[in-house]
């Protein structure tokens, strides 16, 4: 059976998913309605090491940056015009 890695998408590191690994590292979601360039992040979920989080308060609007996105008045992010 593959092995299944979690990957941190603000510093690529690399973990194997497990119960207790896979519940200190962030999710951040692109929500379904998102149109972006590539249609692979349409509805995706990205994550974020124990490590990043500590470092960066503010890794969700560095990754939303990242991808293009940026704040809607509800407070989700939306596709950044």
């Amino acid at each position: 059976m593959a092995r299944l890695y979690l990957h941190c998408a603000m510093c690529d590191r690399k973990q194997a998913d497990g119960l207790i690994s896979g519940a200190a590292w962030a999710r951040f979601e692109v929500e379904p309605g998102v149109v972006r360039d590539h249609p692979a992040l349409t509805g995706t979920s990205l994550r974020v090491c124990p490590a990043c989080l500590g470092r960066h308060p503010d890794w969700q609007e560095r990754i939303a940056s990242a991808l293009g996105l940026g704040r809607g008045g509800s407070g989700a992010f939306e596709a950044a015009q």
